[in-house]
């Protein structure tokens, strides 16, 4: 399946947003869309550590996680022909932002704090463990939406089938790629801003 014939917009693509915004579920099927390898990095970390997320917040503490966090998108903007899923937090330290975006398209998903509280009520996430997780959820949101508008594709996931969703990123993907080819090679950092594409977001 992994062939280098069929027409891709990218070969390395990463998917941030925030907790319930279906990045895990969005990026698997985008990676199927695409012919290209599928990496969640919570799951990478889970993996390596031996532990889940909430036990590796509860006995390592959140400092250890995002300490891993770093080495996973070490890892992760290393490869090639891969869809990335990044952990909710991922994209907020600056130096993951940095290095993923500059390593190539950064799609961020979007949902209103209701359906993420939908979404994750009943998992175990340790920034939810509250008595009053919705609003966490909106005072969380609101905190990062300033660092999530630096990414370089915004789309709305609420109420949207996934197949709808795919075939916009994919949509949006080939705009970027065509915008990143057009720009002189002493230009080339300027698409990663994600301005000309970003700017068109239904926001």
């Amino acid at each position: 399946m992994f062939t280098g014939l069929i027409e891709r917009p990218v070969t390395w693509v990463a998917l941030a947003g925030f907790m319930g915004t279906g990045k895990s579920r969005i990026g698997w099927e985008l990676s199927r869309a695409l012919a290209l390898h599928f990496v969640d990095t919570d799951k990478l970390i889970t993996r390596v550590v031996g532990k889940s997320i909430p036990e590796v917040f509860a006995q390592e503490g959140e400092a250890f996680f995002r300490a891993c966090e770093r080495e996973v998108v070490g890892r992760v903007t290393r490869l090639d022909h891969a869809v990335i899923s990044l952990g909710g937090g991922t994209f907020i330290h600056e130096e993951n932002r940095r290095v993923l975006l500059e390593r190539g398209p950064v799609v961020v998903l979007w949902a209103s704090p209701e359906t993420v509280y939908q979404r994750t009520r009943h998992s175990e996430r340790p920034l939810l463990r509250t008595e009053d997780p919705l609003e966490r959820i909106r005072t969380l949101m609101d905190e990062r939406e300033p660092v999530y508008r630096q990414g370089t594709i915004h789309v709305h996931s609420d109420g949207r089938p996934s197949e709808e969703l795919v075939e916009e990123i994919i949509e949006r993907l080939w705009s970027w790629s065509d915008v990143h080819r057009a720009w002189p090679a002493e230009d080339a950092e300027r698409p990663a801003e994600g301005v000309l594409v970003g700017d068109r977001a239904p926001d």
